[in-house]
This record gives structure tokens, C-alpha cells and sequence, in this order.
């Protein structure tokens, strides 16, 4: 973040506040209307679009929005500021966190320093939105970047509903299908989807089973897609068209397909009548048909996803869910505020659900861990994970 792109409105002593019940906001993606310019500007992520739109209709200072979080998904680009800063939309967490690098000046091949997609956005994105760590399964405590996790997720296989695959796999059974050994799980046939290049999900995904870009590209995987010119620069074609993330899509009228899905996603989009009266937020149901598989990892037993209507945050395929801040701007009174520490705003936010305070974050099917377990398993609000994009 430019400090000095907030200066006016960020002064020694800011302290967001958490407004409670706003039940009167618009329905929210984008940050409504677009041209209220907030503190502080989001991109990234599509698992965690929903949540941090609620989380910016709800945490307020002075009694201004401070969280502008753009989404994902959607036409058209965004602009993040009143002058300048109208740019493609960011889509993945990947993407999201490069568009903050440009914003920070550098130079990650998209037209020189400070641009993304073409154009400059230096000072344009405060934070990005991240559903994996950019170390991968290596902690680091050293970086220009810090990843603050604010909730827990768990990512599992989707299948349709009305098809013949069994509701409980093995991990063992699940990495077997998308690296191609199996094509039959408990003897029904099965194909596999991937999500698109760029998504934290897909990202988290692929290195749990054990496969990376560069050898799909290189059609390592046939059952995922074709190489056609034996360039691990160039894409390969997909057997079957790379799906949006959390999305049902793909499984509809395919009783044979599986596909990655958000936990978290998955109760919010079955929670969006109760969200939407709570923090005036639209999440979009994309379930279709898709049904949620129990995983037994090796040498345990089967673990469902969601217990009860509420995360597991011990499921074995976990995660944690992040804001990116630069690691200079920790210190910002708007980043410290809002982000950083088990008493931020962001770990603190709740509305009144029928007379009971609920944690923003939980009402949109995410986890809450109060304790650190380790960097990768970490608190709301811990700021010792870091890495250099």
C-alpha cells in the first residue's frame, strides 16, 4: 500500500469499530455504490470474495466503510480509486496477489514496473485476497508480503449428487484420480476437473495430489488434458473445460465428474438468504448438484468436511484463508486495524443473529482457529508468515 495514497484518511489513532445488524445495506459484490472509495482496496481470491464483501459492509471507522473488496468474478474492470486506478479484475488468488506487487511498483512481466495487465497501478490495491499461501507447504517468517490468516477452510472432493460415486473416498483414492493411476473409484467411473490456473484452490489442490502446471502442460496427466506442442510454457487442452472455482457447473447432466469445492463456499452458498439479511451481501448459490465427499487420509479414519452445518477445522485437507498486505505497511494504523492481531477487526466482526453475536467470518461458513497450531495452521491475525510474492 502507498501510505501516502490514504494519508487523509488514515491518521495516528485510526480505530475501526465494528458496526452489528446492517441490515440495510444493498445487496453487495462489488463494493456498492463502486464509486464509494474506501481506505483500503481488495482484489483476489474467489473463495473468499463473499465473506470480505461482509466484512465490508460491516466493519466501519467514523462510520465510513473501510474495506473495498472487488471481486473475483464479474464483468468489466475495477477501478479501486477516484483518479486512475481503473484496471482488468484480478481473478484468483494468484492474480490478486501479483496485481498488489504492481501496486507496490514492481515488475512482474505485465508491461514494467508498477503494471498490471497493461496498465500502471502503482497505489491502486492495498491488499490481496488469498485462499493459499505463496510458499507453498514451506513456512517462511521472512518476505516483502505477510499473509494474515482470518479463517479456516477446508477444500474436498465435489461429486454429483445423483450419480453412483461413493459419498466417503480415501486421500490415497483421491490422488490416485487426478494423477491419472484410477479412472474407477469403488468401480464407477470417474473423471476429474480441474479449476482454473491462477486460483488459490487449484493451487492448494494440485500440490495435496502431487501435480504441477508444468506437467500438465507437458501431458503428463491424459486423463486432465492434451499436450499438442510440447512446450511447458504453453497450456495443454483440458479433456474437460477448466471450471470456475466452488461452482456446481461442471457436474450438471455428468454423474461421473468430480471436482475441487471450498467447504466454506459450500455452506455460505446454502447460507445466502440468512447472509443476505444479515450483511446485505448476495452470495450467489452455484451448488447445482454437487455433494461434499468425506475423506479418510491414510491411516485414519473418514472425516466429513462439515459437521453439523459448521466447518471442520480438523479436516485433513485444510487450509488457512489470507489478507496480503505488504510486510512495510504492517504498521499502518488502517492495515493494523483491520487485519493484524486476534483482535483486529476483521478476527472481531460480528453481526446479531436473532439476539446471538456471530463472527462474520463463520456466518460465511469459514472456521475460526483462536490458537497457533503452526504458521500454516495459525490464529486469526498472526502476521509471522510472510513471503517474497
Amino acid at each position: 500500500m502507498k501510505v501516502k495514497s490514504i494519508s487523509k484518511v488514515v491518521a495516528v489513532g485510526f480505530a475501526a469499530v465494528v458496526a452489528v445488524g446492517l441490515v440495510a445495506a444493498p445487496a453487495a459484490a462489488d463494493p456498492s455504490p463502486v464509486t464509494e472509495y474506501r481506505t483500503l482496496a481488495g482484489v483476489g481470491s474467489d473463495t473468499t470474495q463473499d465473506v470480505m464483501n461482509g466484512l465490508g459492509n460491516v466493519v466501519t471507522s467514523g462510520g465510513n466503510k473501510v474495506i473495498a473488496s472487488w471481486d473475483a468474478r464479474g464483468t468489466g474492470n475495477v477501478k479501486t480509486r477516484a483518479a486512475n486506478c481503473d484496471f482488468a479484475r484480478p481473478n484468483g488468488s494468484s492474480n490478486g496477489r501479483r496485481a498488489l506487487r504492481a501496486s507496490e511498483g514492481e515488475d512482474i512481466g505485465q508491461g514494467g514496473p508498477g503494471f498490471w495487465s497493461t496498465t500502471n497501478v502503482v497505489g491502486c490495491v492495498d491488499f490481496a485476497r488469498s485462499s493459499s499461501y505463496g510458499g507453498g507447504s514451506v513456512p517462511v517468517s521472512t518476505g516483502n508480503y505477510t499473509y494474515i490468516p482470518f479463517g479456516v477452510d477446508a477444500v474436498t472432493l465435489a461429486r454429483n449428487v445423483n450419480g453412483d460415486l461413493p459419498v466417503n473416498v480415501s486421500f490415497a483414492q483421491v490422488q490416485r484420480v487426478y494423477r491419472c493411476f484410477d479412472t474407477t473409484i469403488a468401480g464407477n467411473p470417474v473423471n476429474p476437473v480441474m479449476i482454473q490456473s491462477g486460483s488459490g484452490t487449484w493451487d492448494f489442490w494440485s500440490s495435496k495430489v502431487g501435480i504441477t502446471e508444468v506437467e500438465i502442460n507437458l501431458g503428463d496427466y491424459p486423463c486432465l488434458a492434451a499436450d499438442t506442442d510440447s512446450n511447458p510454457a504453453t497450456a495443454a487442452v483440458p479433456l474437460i473445460e477448466r471450471a470456475q472455482e466452488h461452482d456446481g457447473a461442471p457436474l450438471a447432466g455428468h454423474p461421473t465428474r468430480v471436482v475441487p469445492f471450498s467447504a466454506g463456499q459450500f455452506i455460505a452458498q446454502g447460507n445466502a438468504a440468512k447472509i443476505a439479511s444479515l450483511t446485505g451481501v448476495t452470495v450467489a448459490d452455484r451448488r447445482g448438484e454437487a455433494a461434499l465427499s468425506g475423506v479418510r487420509p491414510t491411516g485414519g479414519a473418514v472425516q466429513q468436511p462439515i459437521i453439523s452445518g459448521t466447518l471442520n477445522i480438523n479436516f485433513p485437507l485444510r487450509r488457512d484463508v489470507y489478507n496480503v498486505v505488504p510486510t512495510a505497511d504492517l504498521a499502518v494504523p488502517a492495515i493494523a486495524s483491520t487485519f493484524v492481531g486476534a483482535g483486529s477487526a476483521v478476527c472481531t466482526a460480528t453481526v446479531n443473529d436473532g439476539g446471538t453475536q456471530r463472527k462474520v467470518v463463520e456466518l460465511f461458513g469459514f472456521g475460526v482457529r483462536n490458537t497457533l497450531a503452526s504458521p500454516l495452521d495459525a490464529n486469526c491475525g498472526y502476521t509471522n508468515l510472510r513471503f517474497g510474492s
